[in-house]
């Protein structure tokens, strides 16, 4: 009776060893497998990142279609327009990527909207023989204008994007700020004449347009009445 117990007690205790082996094999291979799940998962990101850091500045050109488009128009009212028309809707896309996480197509619609907006600028200062009409004047006031109220829309864009990519929308920024000096250069061309500065001048006493103005002579200073 007793040799009978002890039997059954050694066929219970190699039954739960054997069920014990089995049970630390099973979780030793799925840590296996998690292992290299999650260290195929952050090559890949690594990979990504490693990609999007990478990633060189977005090409600045216009495609075949738009540059057909703008060249179709000769009228510099009608051009101005279309420009204008064609950099928003590219705008909207570099938003749209951008609210997808497609940063890489999102600054490549970027480079497309500097590319018009250089264009459309080009386009006025060439129409522009130095001697703007009010039309023309008009056109460059527009241009800027609108240009202007792109600059918060990129910062928009630009605090929702990675770093690597936001510094593209922050040069962006930069671009349409020298873009609209240009445009407002062609407006004020003919209306400021600039006048060459001698040693000995007085500061200037005004600014317009990026020029100086010349402080008034004490000579020409009518006395004060009493």
């Amino acid at each position: 009776m007793k040799t009978k117990r002890v039997a059954q007690q050694y066929r219970s205790a190699a039954l739960a060893g054997r069920i014990s082996t089995r049970t630390l094999i099973f979780i030793a291979v799925f840590a296996l497998a998690c292992g290299e799940a999650l260290a195929q998962e952050q090559q890949d990101s690594a990979k990504q990142h490693g990609e999007e850091l990478a990633a060189p500045p977005p090409m600045r050109y216009l495609p075949d279609d738009v540059r057909k488009q703008l060249e179709a128009e000769r009228d510099p009212k009608a051009r101005t327009r279309l420009s204008l028309e064609l950099a928003e809707q590219r705008l909207d896309r570099v938003a749209e990527q951008a609210n997808a996480e497609h940063f890489v197509a999102a600054t490549g619609e970027l480079g497309i909207y500097e590319a018009i907006v250089q264009d459309s600028v080009h386009f006025l200062q060439v129409t522009n023989p130095g001697h703007a009409g009010n039309k023309l004047r008009d056109l460059c006031k527009h241009l800027d204008i609108t240009l202007r109220s792109h600059i918060p829309r990129l910062e928009t864009i630009r605090r929702e994007l990675p770093s690597q990519h936001a510094v593209y929308l922050r040069d962006a920024i930069e671009f349409v700020r020298e873009e609209r000096d240009l445009a407002l250069n062609a407006f004020y061309d003919d209306t400021v004449i600039a006048e060459p500065r001698h040693q000995g001048d007085r500061p200037a006493t005004a600014e317009r347009a990026k020029g100086d103005a010349p402080a008034m002579p004490e000579t020409d200073k009518k006395p004060q009445q009493r």
